[in-house]
C-alpha cells in the first residue's frame, strides 16, 4: 500500500519560482508525477516557473515517465541551433557551450512555428562553482519595453537569418538532422523558411517570426522570440567584431533584424538586453533538483560555471504560434521576406 507524499512549498524570487520540496526522504520523483502532476503542473503556469527538491530519480527513462506524468510526451529537439547530445527519447544534454562562458537569456526554440510550453532541467552534478540558472519575467520585461520599441515588434515581428558553412556554427545537416536538401527544402517549406544554397555547403535561410506572444492558459502577453539572443551584438565584442567585418551582418551564423529587413540599431539591441538584464535573477539548482520552467512566460539562460556540472533537459507541451496570436491567428508574419542588400 503506498501513501501520499507529503510536500512543503516556498514562493521565492518575488513568487516567480516556486519551491516544491519533500517533508520526507526516500520519495521517487516518477511517484510525485503521477500524485501531483496537476498540482505542479498549475504552479508552473502560476509563478512561471518550479524547483523541485528532494525526489529521488537515477536514470533517464524515470525522467521521461516523469515529465509524461505532469504534461504529456516530451517533445523532439527540431531546427537546433545548438549542439546537444540525445540520451533517452526526449531527454538531452544541457547545450554544449564553453563553460566559462554565459548562455545569454532567452525562450526556448521561440524561433520555431510550435514551440514548447514546458522546460525541465534535471541536475544530476551541480557546479562547484558558478553554473546559476538565469531566469527573466518575459511578462514583465514586455510591459517595461519602451511603447515605440514594443509596438513595432509586436506589430511586424522580426527577421532571423541563418547562416551554415562548414566549421562554422552548427552545419545544416545538424541543424536539420538529415543530410538530404531534399529534406530541408520539405521542412522549410512546411515552416515558413526560405532557403538559398549560395555555395554547394553554405546555406541560407530566412524567416519572419512574431516578437509578443499571449499565454495560451493566462491571457497575458510575453515578450517571447530570439530576436536579442540571435543578434550579432549579443556575442562577446571581439567575436561579433570579427564575424561582422569577415562576413557582414547577412552573413553571419545568426542575426536578427527588422521585419524589413533593415539592420536593428546597437542602441535599441542595448536596450533589448538591458531588459532582459533588469528582470534576471540567478536561481542555483542542486543536485538532485528539478527545474521547471513555462518557456512562453520566463526566460533562461546559464552563467559561467567550474566543471563538472551535469545538467539533462526536456522540453514538452507544443503549441502552434498560431495559438499564441489570438487576434491573428497565424504562425508568422503575413508578408514578404525581404533579400540581402547587394
Amino acid at each position: 500500500m503506498t501513501t501520499a507524499i507529503s510536500i512543503s512549498t516556498e514562493a521565492r524570487h518575488d513568487g516567480l519560482v516556486l519551491g516544491i520540496s519533500a517533508e520526507t526522504a526516500g520519495n521517487r520523483l516518477v511517484d510525485l508525477g503521477k500524485e501531483q502532476g496537476e498540482f505542479i503542473r498549475e504552479r508552473i503556469t502560476e509563478h512561471g516557473a518550479v524547483v523541485l527538491s528532494g525526489f529521488d530519480w537515477q536514470e533517464w527513462p524515470e525522467l521521461d515517465t516523469f515529465v509524461n506524468a505532469v504534461v504529456g510526451r516530451p517533445l523532439d529537439y527540431t531546427e537546433r541551433s545548438s549542439p546537444r547530445t540525445e540520451l533517452h527519447p526526449g531527454v538531452f544534454t544541457a547545450t554544449d557551450h564553453p563553460a566559462t562562458e554565459e548562455i545569454f537569456l532567452h525562450t526556448e526554440q521561440s524561433y520555431n512555428l510550435n514551440v514548447p510550453r514546458y522546460l525541465f532541467f534535471f541536475c544530476r552534478q551541480e557546479s562547484p562553482d558558478g553554473g546559476a540558472s538565469l531566469l527573466a519575467d518575459c511578462r514583465a520585461l514586455y510591459g517595461a519595453l519602451p511603447q515605440e520599441t514594443a509596438e513595432r515588434f509586436e506589430r511586424e515581428g522580426y527577421l532571423l537569418v541563418r547562416n551554415f558553412r562548414p566549421g562554422l556554427g552548427l552545419s545544416w545537416q545538424e541543424a536539420f538532422g538529415t543530410s538530404d536538401p531534399d529534406e530541408v527544402q520539405a521542412y522549410c517549406d512546411a515552416n515558413n523558411i526560405e532557403l538559398e544554397w549560395l555555395e554547394r555547403n553554405h546555406l541560407r535561410t530566412r524567416q519572419l517570426r512574431w516578437a509578443v506572444a499571449t499565454h495560451p492558459e493566462t491571457g497575458v502577453r510575453s515578450w517571447f522570440n530570439h530576436m536579442t539572443f540571435f543578434h550579432a551584438r549579443t556575442l562577446r565584442e571581439d567575436v561579433a567584431d570579427f564575424l561582422l567585418e569577415e562576413y557582414g551582418p547577412w552573413g553571419m551564423p545568426t542575426n536578427t533584424f527588422y521585419a524589413d529587413g533593415s539592420e536593428i540599431p546597437d542602441e535599441v539591441v542595448r536596450q533589448l538586453q538591458a531588459a532582459y538584464r533588469a528582470q534576471q535573477i540567478d536561481v542555483n539548482v542542486h543536485t538532485g533538483e528539478v527545474l521547471i520552467v513555462d518557456n512562453i512566460s520566463v526566460a533562461h539562460g546559464r552563467a559561467p560555471f567550474v566543471p563538472p556540472r551535469d545538467l539533462f533537459v526536456s522540453m514538452a507541451g507544443a503549441h502552434a504560434w498560431s495559438e499564441l496570436r489570438p487576434v491573428e491567428r497565424v504562425s508568422a508574419p503575413a508578408v514578404a521576406l525581404p533579400t540581402a542588400p547587394q
